[in-house]
């Protein structure tokens, strides 16, 4: 199935002045009149309106600027608004990859076009310059909403970017620091919302195909529209053979066609079913959807086999299992795919060959759950994301571009939860831990889970213990959805439970 985040439509239905506005009212010019009367009676009776993202409304603040109403957000409230609703805010992120000193953005262009999915917060962000005069932005933490009237196209930004290519120097014009491909890979998967989750949506690859389109038309990379750079196939299927057929060799054509600074030089992103290094030829990558493998260089593959590695372990365990049921194929007890599996997805920069061939000079490649593609490095992180979506939690995956003992952002975080004394939190951290970890990164993670606790963010813990085939995800931290009786004894199992604990600050049982 394939059903779009639904954001307006559950982000934003409110109580202003006694009456109920939802999205129909919130996107129609014709109520504009009337929902400017109905903030300034808010504003004068109640002192707020309210949203109703969640079971308990929250307050919202009633401004006036400019001789106009608008919305904006309670101070400190902003994580506990849905993670769709347009209120949503959380400054734990963005506090925590600054102190890690990742990338920053400045304030880009903006431009009307066809406006993309809201991007999810990221705590990846790219390195960009500011093309034009930005727009206003809300006070941090104060989330803004004019309901004036809804214009029939939204501003839409478009950031510039600087990639570093292998061969070629890059642009100087910019004045910008160049980023590699997996930085930019990693910033594209979180602004196209593919690491985090919301228990309304639905995704397979051809959803996630469309985000990343959608994101890409909102960035140049060395001066050149995103979109028309990138290349992700659709979701093969015999129906459609033809038609992906036909875009791949549009595809390949182009990478002998286009001029300028960038001529032959595309980005392709696909899933990544194996890699074969045959001898005395070029290695080569098998990828999803499409019928013809692409090329390496030797500069790429030395680099996925010394960067990659959980993925490059992946394939090969992907190639083991295809020999197994290729041997097995005739007999009818045929193994199964074991679903438990990450996926490997491939990012690359290639360009083309005097014989219709595409070659890849660089190329990075991130394993992800099979079917919402949030980043997963592990067996056991696939596990755990089967488990978020089975037990209907709102969750993010924190992807940080830094070694994992200078971290300062937790892996994860679930949203909407009771915590360990009871009450509800807004976010917990989760961490999942090798029984084999050493004491400098346990006592590394007991650091970071200290300073969570000092925010109010409880950490949940789970140490992957036993056979494979009999593991199991423990408890994990309850909704706040959830009533009194079944949190507790919820709570009481994650306590009682041998390879996991939910704490503020560290763990006794999982510590150096």
């Amino acid at each position: 199935m394939n059903t779009p985040p639904i954001a307006t439509q559950q982000a934003i239905r409110l109580m202003i002045g006694g009456k109920a506005f939802g999205q129909a009212e919130l996107d129609s010019a014709q109520h504009a009149a009337e929902l400017q009367l109905a903030m300034e009676h808010a504003r004068h009776r109640y002192g707020h309106a309210l949203c109703l993202c969640r079971r308990q409304p929250l307050k919202l603040q009633v401004r006036l600027r400019d001789e106009r109403f608008h919305l904006a957000v309670w101070p400190n409230e902003g994580p506990q608004h849905d993670s769709e609703c347009a209120f949503f805010r959380d400054e734990l992120l963005g506090a925590a990859t600054a102190s890690a000193g990742l990338r920053h953005i400045e304030e880009p262009k903006a431009h009307v076009a066809s406006a993309p999915a809201r991007p999810a917060p990221a705590p990846t962000t790219l390195p960009t310059k500011q093309t034009a005069a930005p727009t206003a932005k809300a006070p941090a933490g104060q989330a803004q909403v004019n309901l004036a009237h809804a214009p029939s196209q939204a501003p839409v930004v478009r950031h510039e970017i600087t990639l570093s290519v292998p061969g070629q120097r890059a642009p100087g014009a910019s004045g910008q620091r160049a980023i590699n491909l997996k930085t930019l890979a990693m910033g594209l998967w979180e602004e196209a919302q593919l690491c985090r989750w919301h228990p309304s949506w639905r995704r397979d690859w051809g959803r996630a195909r469309y985000q990343l389109h959608q994101v890409a038309a909102t960035m140049s990379v060395n001066g050149q529209p995103l979109e028309e750079l990138l290349f992700a196939p659709r979701p093969f299927r015999e129906s459609a053979r033809e038609q992906v057929n036909t875009e791949w060799n549009g595809f390949v054509d182009s990478l002998n066609r286009r001029g300028g600074a960038n001529a032959g030089l595309r980005l392709l992103i696909a899933p990544v079913r194996s890699l074969a290094v045959p001898a005395n030829r070029p290695p080569v990558m098998h990828l999803r959807h499409l019928r013809h493998p692409i090329g390496l260089s030797d500069a790429a593959l030395e680099f996925v086999r010394n960067d990659c590695r959980a993925p490059i372990r992946q394939l090969q365990a992907n190639d083991n299992q295809d020999r197994v049921e290729r041997a097995l194929s005739g007999r009818l007890a045929a193994p199964v795919q074991d679903r438990r599996q990450p996926e490997v997805m491939g990012f690359f920069i290639v360009e083309g060959s005097n014989r219709g061939a595409v070659f890849a000079r660089a190329a990075w490649l991130m394993n992800v759950h099979p079917r919402s593609f949030i980043p997963a490095n592990s067996p056991n992180t696939v596990m755990l994301v089967d488990a978020l979506l089975e037990r209907g939690h709102a969750f993010q995956r924190v992807l940080a571009d830094v070694q994992p003992m200078k971290k300062t952002a937790p892996d994860w975080l679930v949203r909407h939860v009771i915590g360990p004394n009871g009450e509800p939190v807004a976010r917990a951290a989760l961490d999942v831990l090798d029984r084999g970890s050493s004491p400098e990164y346990l006592q590394v993670r007991q650091d970071m889970a200290r300073s969570l606790a000092a925010k109010g963010v409880p950490t949940w813990y789970w140490v992957p213990s036993g056979a494979w085939a009999e593991r199991r995800v423990p408890p994990l931290p309850p909704t706040d959805e959830q009533g009194p009786n079944e949190a507790k004894q919820i709570l009481q199992d994650i306590s009682n439970s041998a390879d996991c604990d939910f704490q503020y600050g560290h763990s006794p049982r999982f510590s150096p």
